[in-house]
């Protein structure tokens, strides 16, 4: 017999999984084919308190910044700040 260990996400956490989903729709109904979409965190390659969206559409990377409060805002519904914010990127990346 094994046993779960089930733990609880974070606000930021679902944050991030709300924010990607929203991408993924938004990207979809703009007709972009992305070949990869991430939102890291932590590391070297981001400042402290920041996540970086990247999203690889036609072989050429584009990344977008969020501050941990606007992740965790999305842990709900991506809104306000966050939904301008990545509807001004997608805006962009058709062009």
């Amino acid at each position: 017999m094994g046993f779960q260990v089930k733990m609880a996400l974070t606000s930021f956490e679902l944050g991030r999984l709300k924010l990607l989903a929203h991408v993924r729709e938004e990207l979809d109904r703009a007709g972009i084919e992305a070949q990869s979409i991430q939102c890291k965190s932590g590391g070297l390659q981001t400042p402290p308190g920041i996540a970086r969206l990247t999203i690889v559409a036609n072989a050429t990377p584009a990344t977008l910044d969020f501050t941990s409060t606007e992740i965790e805002e999305c842990e709900s519904i991506v809104a306000g700040e966050p939904w301008y914010k990545i509807a001004a990127f997608i805006a962009r990346l058709a062009r």
